[in-house]
């Protein structure tokens, strides 16, 4: 009986970690900067019963197939300073293709469902602008915010993040 009050406790706990993940994120968020290089390499998958490398999911293997290219972002992070709850937020983050080979986004993905990106989906030629579009509502949130967005695609670094922060007032009360 022990066990399986422990067990229902401990499946409550992860419930509500994972329902709260999209709520107030209370970090501070650096200010906008200059394009950076940091990145975060693609999550490596667990490997299969029989010990083989499990295949790297589509986009991912797309990625990695093409010939590599180079990016170079306008920014890769915004901050957009303190907006009363129930706003949306919108940001494009500007890149152009500095290499030699088309340069083709293969997934673009943000850390919650409260931000919503669009991207250039054709390939950009060497020496072309694209974008990534960013909207992030702010309904039901409270406090200091950052949100990521993973973009993935034929750049050396296959995956760069992109960071949108700031802070979101409480709405008043009447």
């Amino acid at each position: 009986m022990k066990n399986m009050n422990f067990a229902a406790i401990l499946g409550v706990a992860v419930l509500v970690a994972g329902l709260s993940a999209c709520q107030t994120d209370k970090t501070q968020a650096p200010a906008a900067s200059a394009a950076t290089t940091t990145t975060t390499p693609a999550p490596a998958a667990p490997a299969s019963p029989d010990g083989a490398a499990p295949a790297a999911p589509e986009w991912q293997a797309k990625a990695e197939s093409m010939a590599a290219t180079k990016i170079e972002w306008a920014s890769d992070k915004y901050n957009f300073g303190s907006v009363p709850a129930g706003t949306t937020v919108t940001h494009k983050f500007k890149f152009k293709n500095t290499g030699t080979e088309p340069l083709v986004i293969t997934r673009v993905k943000a850390s919650c469902g409260c931000t919503t990106p669009n991207y250039s989906k054709d390939p950009i030629a060497p020496g072309e602008d694209g974008f990534i579009d960013v909207s992030f509502d702010s309904t039901g949130k409270n406090g200091m915010q950052t949100k990521t967005i993973t973009v993935t695609g034929n750049f050396p670094e296959i995956n760069k993040i992109l960071q949108i922060s700031g802070e979101v007032m409480k709405a008043d009360v009447q």
